[in-house]
């Protein structure tokens, strides 16, 4: 069993976030010994001490914040964990050096967005300098990775994984209501790169919305006042509902009949796969690592990002045939079962964190 140190630095709840906790959550039912540092007064911080995971809150304010530097020392110090794993980047570098003077003996990066990496000496030090692994959650961000500068070597995909036990199997021909407008529904972050707007642009260019759909937006971010314009001005009020940001999405999948992301920027979107294990049909861009969880077709289809027009056809295409769309959500979820449980995440990451401790207790290697 090891003693794993955890970082994250978000202040908000994202799908990064919710990863996260399910990750602690099933090292933790396997006996290891599970520690977090994150930002104070945030629900990640409120939903592990729920779980029982040991918290330590730490602001940060810049990546080069000398006093979370002495304070992550002294942490560092005092729990001396084994495995240091940072979730998000801002405290790479800090921690990194932090942990020069202490037992750790493997140093680990999750990788959850799809973003290029900045150019530069910074950028490049701080993703490769005493770091054992960086863990890509797609094969897309691996790539991105290796294009940013990074030795291959160093990359791990590890695909992320749902605790199936929350979503158990649906009868979508049962709850599937014919005569009724189809739920057109999605869970995102309400920021730019999640191309909500398209998916309002879709909605008017479809003959006779009204009657046929309706769309429910869960989720909360900097866009949401522009969204409610957009939906007013293309005269759509009637038929959009934002229901705001909802931790327990799975309540709103079960009453949803198609799930739309309309992403321009995908790491490996946790809202597709919770769509998938609800049995939905997904209609979503061809981006990042999306197309790894939605096969053309089989389980959903695709578009090209940015095109209302695309979306539309794809949207109108599941709302009119609900069949097809029932049989695409069923192979979603026969793909989740065999591809992206949380067991199959868990046992991954144990199995590469052992690798690289024997690593580290190899004189060769030291």
């Amino acid at each position: 069993m090891f003693s794993f140190l955890f970082i994250d630095t978000e202040r908000v709840w994202r799908g990064g976030q919710d990863q996260l906790l399910t990750l602690l959550q099933g090292l933790r039912q396997c006996g290891h010994g599970i520690h977090l540092i994150c930002h104070p007064n945030t629900l990640l911080e409120n939903h592990a001490r729920g779980s029982g995971i040991a918290v330590h809150p730490l602001r940060i304010r810049s990546e080069v914040d000398l006093v979370f530097f002495f304070r992550l020392f002294f942490a560092i110090r005092r729990i001396r964990p084994q495995i240091l794993a940072f979730n998000t980047p801002k405290a790479i570098l800090l921690g990194t050096l932090a942990s020069r003077f202490s037992s750790v003996r493997a140093r680990i990066i999750f990788r959850r967005v799809n973003f290029p990496l900045r150019k530069g000496i910074f950028t490049f030090i701080k993703y490769t300098w005493g770091i054992d692994c960086v863990i890509a959650i797609s094969e897309s961000i691996r790539l991105q990775m290796q294009i940013g500068g990074l030795p291959s070597s160093k990359i791990r995909t590890i695909y992320e994984g749902i605790d199936l036990s929350l979503a158990p199997r649906l009868n979508r021909a049962e709850t599937r209501q014919p005569g009724k407008p189809a739920v057109a529904g999605t869970v995102a972050h309400l920021s730019p790169e999640k191309g909500l707007k398209y998916l309002i642009e879709a909605a008017s260019l479809i003959p006779e919305v009204q009657k046929r759909l309706r769309f429910v937006v869960v989720g909360d971010g900097e866009c949401l006042k522009e969204l409610e314009q957009l939906v007013e001005s293309k005269g759509l009020p009637g038929i959009f509902k934002f229901a705001g940001f909802h931790s327990d999405t799975f309540q709103y999948m079960r009453s949803f009949d198609i799930f739309v992301l309309p992403s321009l920027s995908e790491g490996l979107s946790s809202a597709i796969l919770e769509a998938m294990a609800s049995s939905l049909p997904i209609v979503a861009t061809r981006v990042g690592g999306i197309p790894e969880l939605v096969t053309d077709g089989e389980n959903g289809l695709l578009v090209a990002p940015a095109d209302p027009a695309a979306l539309a056809l794809a949207i109108q295409r599941l709302a009119e045939n609900p069949g097809e769309s029932i049989q695409m959500g069923l192979r979603g979820r026969e793909r989740m079962e065999k591809q992206f449980t949380l067991e199959r995440k868990i046992s991954e990451t144990e199995k590469l964190c052992s690798l690289l401790v024997k690593k580290s207790d190899d004189p060769v290697h030291l």
